[in-house]
């Protein structure tokens, strides 16, 4: 599989050498292939079936439909990122609320963009970084040759890549902060792998990732709350209002994000790609 895939990306290098237009309707054509043949397999039951957990009275077929477009068009972003040039980026992304991530920058404290795995969250990092923002990603990242591979497209013109399996995530995010740029980090997922607490999210009580708070507060960097999120072909993204972690306001925060992320969720459950993943889903419920 992964011979195949570096295949593919081979294959797209050569694409991206045509006018832009052409390229990007060469990706996009791919993407919606892969979605005709994904709708007709077992993913798009168990996708179903995993949005049923939570979402019990809506058309989880519908929505499943709709997720597995937006993951295959996501599929051949990510596998073509390492060729794009801004005029590719603008084709396929825009940004919402870019002035909030300003306003923190303001600040001198460098920033926390905290999102979820929707829409295409991949490209969060890779647009800031084409409008000339310094971006850093936490991720976890095992020498699986796919990781490799994702790690190109995430590595995105110098985008700096914090493996919390090789650094002390801490330490390297706090070195960054201090030079004013911006960590990206996903906080849905693996956090009973570290710091967490209980909170009450989609009428649920899940595990909540807490890292990032403390090391808002340590840094005095602002938190910006984002989304990616599918409309048609784009992928769009959305900065949140710039929020301070202070000791005694830290579940204030937390309450304001978490109540961020809900509100998208619930109005665009589609956009969620841990429905994808029977085990995540379950585990993020106590179900397993």
């Amino acid at each position: 599989m992964i011979i195949f895939i570096r295949f593919l990306q081979w294959i797209f290098g050569f694409i991206f050498r045509l006018p832009p237009s052409a390229a990007i309707y060469l990706m996009q054509f791919a993407g919606e292939a892969t979605y005709q043949i994904a709708r007709l397999t077992k993913i798009k039951k168990t996708a179903a079936r995993d949005l049923k957990l939570l979402f019990p009275k809506a058309n989880t077929d519908l929505l499943a439909d709709k997720l597995l477009k937006n993951i295959s068009y996501s599929i051949f972003e990510i596998l073509c990122t390492p060729f794009f040039e801004q005029t590719h980026l603008e084709k396929i992304c825009g940004i919402k609320g870019l002035e909030n991530l300003d306003l923190a920058l303001s600040k001198r404290k460098g920033a926390l963009i905290l999102s979820m795995h929707t829409g295409n969250y991949e490209l969060i990092p890779v647009a800031l970084t084409g409008l000339g923002y310094r971006v850093n990603t936490v991720l976890r990242a095992t020498p699986d040759p796919i990781f490799n591979l994702l790690n190109r497209s995430r590595s995105y013109k110098g985008i700096k890549l914090i493996n919390i399996l090789e650094a002390n995530m801490y330490r390297e995010s706090l070195k960054a902060l201090g030079e004013n740029e911006v960590i990206c980090l996903a906080v849905d997922t693996g956090a009973l792998e570290g710091r967490h607490e209980i909170f009450t999210f989609l009428e649920k009580k899940v595990p909540v990732a807490t890292g990032w708070l403390t090391l808002a507060q340590r840094s005095e960097a602002p938190v910006v709350p984002a989304f990616s999120k599918r409309e048609g072909k784009k992928a769009v993204i959305t900065l949140g209002e710039p929020l301070t972690v202070y000791r005694e306001d830290r579940e204030k925060v937390m309450s304001k994000v978490g109540l961020f992320f809900e509100n998208f969720i619930k109005n665009h459950p589609e956009q969620w790609a841990i429905f994808l993943n029977e085990y995540e889903t379950k585990r993020m419920i106590g179900e397993k």
